[in-house]
């Protein structure tokens, strides 16, 4: 089946128009014959109503005559084919016509049906090949504006993630139109959090095609945006404040409607950290590293919107010891269980987040506290080390307080303890003995003193003692002493003397050999020595 192409007849004659007409069967072999005119005046007001392919035109008519009909075509920017019809002498304004833009011309004397069909056929092939050449270069045209969007993606995706990138590199790109050098903008950065049975079946979903589809569905209009894909899960968003000004879209509005619209699509929910109106690109940089910085808040709140403007996070956390905490977590282990350590892990995550710490450095000081479990409780067994080293990695990169919460319960379940007799015994005489020993530990503390003081034979209390704690009261009462002195070392006494006389033990070289026994170092070394364990943790 032909294309059907329009053709115009101007002739001031009807005589040739209607000769024109019968000569070929005009519609059999793909022509029709759109509208007639007996001048160019008339003539163009016809072109813009018929949008004629193929105009043949006379060239001597009243009013307007062909040259200027072709002029007239030429100035409006005419894209079809025109023919001009003449007769014998007019050579001269035939070759004006052919300079002007005609593509051939016919004698209307000795006009032949095969000669007019020749010259249809001739200016349709020329048609044809200025639709391809246009349908080609409209092609090139989209594939380098592809390229250039592509490459001007790479360049920002480089100057928004290398910290020694310069603005003035932007500027070098000439061929490179940058929205927003030095218009203002409001960002957005929006990430997906995914795990791991779902980021290889969704990641390629979450792209800039992606999420530029999901703008025009609420703006209509890609205008003034740039999207880049700064990680696999993470994109920035760049959108003119007249965009969403002239919208009459507040932020917080675009923000949900975005949401909403990705977890329609992909069933995935985004957070999305935005800012205040930014100038050029110099500035963008600066807020997204704060907006990064900010969506650390995400450890303590399950949160898809945020303010950089209310997260301020403190990088000292200066309202709890290692010491104190983490014998603290031992004694509650002792006393009720795991259980009792997640309800002080908790106490402490609240006041954290409360105090907007780093949440590097929570998971920096609960990490610190579990390498220090052994150190100061020196009955402490760990059942699988290996193991315990796996929790504490995966503590320093959890994501969430609940999934500290949930390793702290597992590393709990790796701790026995070798006293642990001595808080599960029923005996009344051993408790008291016990509360004797921890209450008066500064004193010379004997076997002889703690029986007068229960109302025991000294034999009787050493056997019952043992049964009950597993070991001699002796020991037990050297184990106190040396743990207490352990925690005055940490709390900065330096002195051994002093630190000697206050656990009741006078003879500062026999406290020496007692401590380097327990502890296996000697006192002068035991602070260094915990710090270079804590350090060998972060």
């Amino acid at each position: 089946m032909y294309p059907m192409y329009n053709v115009m007849l101007v002739d001031d004659e009807p005589i040739v128009k209607v000769a024109l007409r019968t000569m070929i069967p005009w519609e059999e072999l793909g022509y029709m014959i759109c509208a007639t005119a007996s001048d160019g005046v008339e003539a163009l007001t016809l072109v813009d109503k018929f949008n004629p392919h193929i105009i043949i035109t006379d060239l001597k008519m009243p009013n307007m005559d062909g040259l200027q009909l072709i002029k007239e075509l030429n100035n409006r920017g005419f894209a079809g084919k025109i023919l001009v019809a003449s007769n014998h002498g007019e050579y001269e304004l035939v070759r004006e016509a052919l300079v002007l833009g005609a593509i051939d011309y016919m004698l209307k004397i000795s006009m032949k049906t095969g000669d007019l069909i020749h010259l249809l056929e001739k200016s349709t092939k020329l048609i044809q090949e200025q639709l391809q050449s246009r349908q080609q270069q409209e092609t090139q045209t989209q594939l380098l504006q592809h390229n250039l969007k592509s490459v001007k993606n790479a360049l920002l995706k480089d100057y928004f993630t290398d910290p020694y990138y310069d603005v003035q590199q932007l500027d070098q790109h000439d061929a490179i139109s940058f929205a927003f050098s030095e218009s203002s903008c409001y960002l957005f950065y929006v990430t997906f959090e995914q795990n791991n049975a779902t980021q290889n079946e969704r990641q390629n979903h979450i792209s800039v095609s992606f999420i530029e589809n999901i703008i025009l569905d609420i703006l209509e209009t890609v205008d003034q945006l740039e999207i880049i894909q700064l990680e696999s899960n993470g994109l920035l968003l760049l959108i003119s404040c007249d965009t969403l000004d002239d919208h009459q879209i507040i932020r917080t509005d675009f923000i949900q409607r975005v949401i909403r619209l990705i977890k329609m699509y992909i069933s995935i929910t985004p957070t999305i950290v935005f800012s205040d109106p930014v100038r050029g690109y110099a500035e963008a940089k600066r807020t997204l590293e704060r907006c990064k910085e900010s969506l650390q808040i995400q450890f303590y709140n399950e949160i898809t919107i945020i303010d950089p403007k209310d997260v301020h996070l403190k990088d000292t956390l200066d309202f709890e010891d290692v010491h104190d905490f983490s014998t603290q977590l031992i004694q509650n282990w002792k006393l009720s269980g795991v259980e009792a350590v997640n309800q002080a892990t908790q106490q402490f995550l609240d006041i954290c987040k409360s105090k907007q710490i780093n949440p590097a450095e929570t998971k920096k000081f609960i990490v610190n506290c579990l390498h220090y479990l052994p150190l100061c409780d020196a009955h402490l067994i760990v059942e699988d080390p290996k193991l315990l080293k796996t929790y504490i990695e995966n503590i320093a990169s959890s994501k969430r307080t609940t999934d500290v919460l949930s390793i702290m319960e597992l590393v709990f379940q790796l701790f026995s303890h070798q006293k642990q007799q001595i808080l599960t015994t029923h005996n009344r005489d051993v408790k008291q003995a016990i509360d004797y020993i921890n209450t008066h530990y500064q004193k010379k503390l004997t076997l002889s003193l703690i029986a007068k003081h229960v109302n025991l034979s000294e034999n009787y209390l050493s056997r019952i003692f043992k049964e009950e704690v597993g070991q001699s009261i002796i020991h037990y009462i050297n184990t106190v002493k040396m743990e207490k002195a352990a925690e005055l070392i940490l709390k900065g006494n330096p002195y051994i003397k002093e630190i000697s006389t206050q656990i009741g033990i006078h003879d500062q070289f026999y406290f020496t050999r007692l401590f380097k026994k327990h502890f296996g170092v000697n006192p002068s070394e035991y602070k260094n020595h915990v710090q270079a364990t804590l350090g060998s943790g972060n």
